[in-house]
């Protein structure tokens, strides 16, 4: 059994005892516990192709961003 299996196996019991532990539905079970893993892969496939992009689009970076200093409140006074 490999771990997509297992992590499968886990949700539909999850499913399974949250609703009581119902007689008869584990089809229903299995088929949401699937369901809920490719969601939470396809997901998880968004996060990391944002995230490269953001890591893509910060090397690219010309210098011409504000850095931290830059940004300030217009009420802080500086202290020179």
């Amino acid at each position: 059994m490999d771990d997509r299996e297992q992590q499968q196996r886990e949700r539909a019991y999850k499913i399974w005892e949250d609703e009581g532990r119902p007689e008869g539905a584990h089809d229903d079970h299995w088929g949401r516990a699937e369901d809920q893993h490719e969601l939470t892969e396809q997901e998880s496939e968004d996060v990391t192709k944002v995230n490269q992009q953001a890591d893509d689009q910060f090397a690219k970076d010309d210098g011409e961003t504000e850095s931290a200093v830059d940004i300030r409140p217009s009420s802080t006074v500086s202290p020179d």
